[in-house]
């Protein structure tokens, strides 16, 4: 951003002389981006921020499981404890933190990272939370000189490992275009939504749309095994007909229908149930407050707000199929 600043000088006859001189505002400046900070490195972010340091950034990580500090260390990371500390070091802060009280209590504006942050620095939250944080952080960082966008991600661990997630991103055009670079050295699709929010919002319809086909998915093929098809057989024909969806041909429920998904491994995440059943209330709050319909949101949420309180809760989503397999294990 260019700003415009008035000068005054006196010439040789004592005469005082304005002019003006247009000078590139610091706290905008333009600047590339190579030191990375990156808060939260769980089974997402540790593939996103490892995905950064091979496109050759330089990466500084922080996270309250030091063993998932160490992974990235070894693969070429600067661990930094004190995320006050890492904040004030870099060109570009990414968190990606599990709800909207961890993002809230991290940026807070009595102790938070926020006052370590230099001006120009670019914030990006890959976090999936309530669309209103996002809105409510924006202005707040607008205020201290730095950019900042909402980008919640789509594609799993298989994108994030890949790097081919999908960003969803909310925030101002000049945020947006600054985080567009480094978004696609962990992914393939970066959508600019529309103002700070609208990455969570678009997020949290596909979640919602996610957990409903999961279900649709997992109810279809346990109907189908229980009247004698083989899965690999029933899979193959919805894969190639019109019930062909994500949660089939690409993480399917039924275990060994798929090599190399969660359902394959004993349902080890991924995405979680309480992940999913924490986006699903999300998606109840703000359709309570618009008034909208939430009738099938309503019972998969209830679906896996059952199998949260079970001991499928820290498992991933796709167990979900166990629900209509035999509900006497839950």
């Amino acid at each position: 951003m260019l700003r415009t600043v008035c000068l005054f000088m006196k010439n040789r006859s004592g005469e005082t002389t304005r002019f003006r001189e247009t000078m590139l505002s610091s706290a905008r400046a333009e600047k590339e981006i190579r030191k990375i900070g990156f808060i939260g490195l769980g089974n997402m972010g540790s593939r996103m921020s490892a995905n950064l340091i091979k496109k050759g950034y330089q990466v500084k990580v922080n996270d309250l499981d030091s063993s998932s500090c160490a992974m990235l260390e070894k693969k070429g990371a600067e661990v930094v404890t004190d995320s006050k500390k890492l904040a004030g070091e870099v060109d570009c802060l990414i968190t990606m933190l599990p709800a909207s009280n961890h993002v809230l209590s991290l940026y807070n504006l009595d102790n938070g990272v926020i006052h370590n942050i230099r001006p120009g620095t670019l914030i990006i939250d890959c976090s999936t939370i309530d669309p209103s944080v996002a809105i409510q952080l924006a202005p707040v960082f607008k205020e201290v000189g730095t950019d900042f966008v909402d980008a919640p991600v789509s594609g799993g661990i298989i994108g994030a490992e890949n790097g081919t997630l999908t960003f969803m991103v909310g925030g101002e055009d000049q945020g947006a275009k600054k985080a567009e670079p480094v978004l696609l050295s962990m992914g393939k699709n970066v959508i600019h939504c529309g103002p700070a929010g609208s990455g969570q919002i678009a997020k949290n319809c596909n979640n919602l749309l996610l957990a409903i086909s999961m279900i649709g998915v997992a109810e279809a093929m346990n109907i189908g095994i229980k009247m004698g098809l083989d899965p690999s057989i029933l899979a193959k024909v919805i894969n190639i007909s019109t019930g062909r969806c994500w949660s089939s041909d690409t993480y399917n429920p039924v275990p060994g229908v798929i090599s190399g998904v969660p359902s394959s491994n004993g349902y080890k995440p991924g995405f979680t149930v309480n992940m999913i059943t924490k986006d699903l209330n999300i998606a109840k709050r703000v359709t309570d407050k618009l008034g909208t319909p939430f009738e099938m949101g309503e019972k998969t949420l209830a679906i896996y707000d059952q199998l949260s309180k079970s001991e499928h809760g820290e498992k991933d989503f796709s167990v979900v199929y166990k629900y209509f397999k035999d509900k006497s294990l839950l």
